[in-house]
């Protein structure tokens, strides 16, 4: 027999699927999970394996069942970017400001690293 892991894998896969498949809603799907753990818990140990593995062939052919729980940050990573762009955008703007009311007053422009240095925080 798989190991404990692999074997609910499989069966959080399979609830997934029967769940959607048949519209069951979400707070029953926990005593799914446990009826096909049942299920899959005495089917006789000779064909236990065989089952398993004709399982996860299935649940990784359509993409349902895999090793390694992907990660959705695609969306999270965009917007830090875009943070991250605004924020460059509006320091630009202000340095630019400051610059033009030094130079309508009269005054030397201030070194820019000095100015990245006073501002220097991130916006997350």
């Amino acid at each position: 027999m798989l190991d404990i892991a692999t074997v609910s894998a499989v069966v959080a896969a399979l609830v997934t699927v029967v769940g959607n498949a048949f519209g069951i809603d979400k707070k029953y799907r926990a005593l799914l999970a446990i009826a096909i753990a049942s299920t899959l818990w005495f089917i006789p140990r000779e064909w236990g394996e065989q089952v398993l593995m004709a399982l996860i062939i299935g649940l990784t052919a359509s993409g349902m069942y895999s090793q390694v729980k992907p990660r959705d940050n695609q969306n999270e990573l965009l917007q830090l970017q875009m943070r991250e762009q605004f924020r460059q955008e509006v320091e630009e703007k202000e340095n630019e400001k400051r610059k033009q009311q030094q130079q309508q007053q009269g005054e030397a422009p201030q070194n820019e690293g000095d100015s990245n240095q006073i501002n220097n925080r991130t916006p997350y």
